[in-house]
């Protein structure tokens, strides 16, 4: 098993890996790629259940992001 692991996985630049990293192995850079925008998505995104919403105002009681539409003051905020 690990002769398998060795011969697919650490020999990336030599011929042996050839075949993983050209093929199947190639998705883990894109599958990588979502997973960033989706965990960015997340902490940007406000956190009252169920909004789409980008927030970059902190909320005066709790502090946690909220967009414009569920801030408190959202009638002095202009951005």
């Amino acid at each position: 098993m690990l002769a398998w692991f060795y011969t697919y996985f650490v020999h990336i630049l030599s011929s042996k890996g050839y075949q993983f990293w050209s093929g199947i192995g190639s998705d883990v850079g894109e599958v990588t790629l979502v997973g960033l925008a989706m965990v960015w998505w997340r902490h940007h995104n406000c956190h009252v259940y169920r909004c789409w919403r980008l927030s970059w105002h902190p909320h005066p009681d709790h502090k946690h992001p909220v967009c414009r539409h569920h801030h408190p003051d959202y009638k002095k905020i202009h951005a």
